[in-house]
């Protein structure tokens, strides 16, 4: 048995598996897919110790036309995502967001609020996506890998200073190897690759590889990869 708000639509043409919630002013395109137990639509929850202001009204969650959200995923209001979308098991996806088509998302990914990806690009399992974070088309993140969005945590915590929120950014065809790990405000360069494991403490060039901890510079990638890369990015 399904919840479905009647404040929402569901195309015809979607199916749902069984126990689906749907919110308030959710959209569910043509050929969607929403598979057992997800939740499309929910408010965001605070109690008095979150500093964040939180959205406590619905907007408008969107589902484009093909997209597939796996079971128990839940994907909270006021979001946008693209068509032919892959959302797989137990992921978690706030409020404000932006999800460009094609783009695949893996099991248990933590995808916090107001981040903006790219046309088909790949976050593989159990990554985790700061708030605010921009990551451009045709990346690829691998499994467990951590990004961070303050480095003064320590005092705003305790009110003891404001808090000024950095996220990454990662452009476009960047390759971010398991487990590694990205601090605030840093740029990943187009084309660039950060190795399994590395704490990225300083911006990565484009079209570098880095490792290590903290990752240092081994190379850069060769012209004619390069070009292969960016040729395929253009069809």
């Amino acid at each position: 048995m399904n919840a479905i708000s009647d404040e929402s639509f569901v195309a015809t043409s979607a199916r749902l598996g069984n126990f689906v919630s749907i919110h308030p002013q959710v959209h569910v395109g043509e050929e969607g897919v929403v598979m057992d137990g997800a939740v499309m639509g929910r408010l965001t929850m605070a109690n008095s110790t979150v500093t964040l202001a939180v959205q406590r009204e619905h907007s408008e969650l969107s589902i484009g036309d093909g997209t597939i959200i796996g079971c128990n995923a839940v994907i909270y209001t006021g979001s946008r995502i693209g068509k032919g979308v892959l959302i797989n098991d137990l992921t978690s996806i706030r409020e404000g967001c932006v999800i460009d088509e094609g783009v695949v998302i893996g099991r248990g990914v933590m995808i916090l609020y107001n981040v903006k990806i790219g046309a088909r690009s790949r976050i593989q399992d159990q990554a985790h996506i700061v708030g605010e974070m921009v990551i451009e088309e045709d990346v690829f993140i691998g499994m467990a890998v951590t990004t961070t969005n303050d480095n003064d945590v320590y005092l705003t915590r305790f009110g003891l200073a404001k808090a000024e929120l950095e996220p990454p950014t990662v452009r476009r065809f960047a390759v971010i190897g398991a487990g590694a790990t990205i601090l605030p405000g840093i740029e990943i360069g187009e084309g660039a690759v950060v190795a399994a494991g590395a704490v990225v403490t300083r911006n990565v060039p484009a079209w570098t590889v880095v490792a290590g901890v903290p990752a240092r510079h081994l190379r850069e990638i060769a012209p004619e990869l390069r070009r292969q890369i960016e040729a395929r990015g253009k069809v």
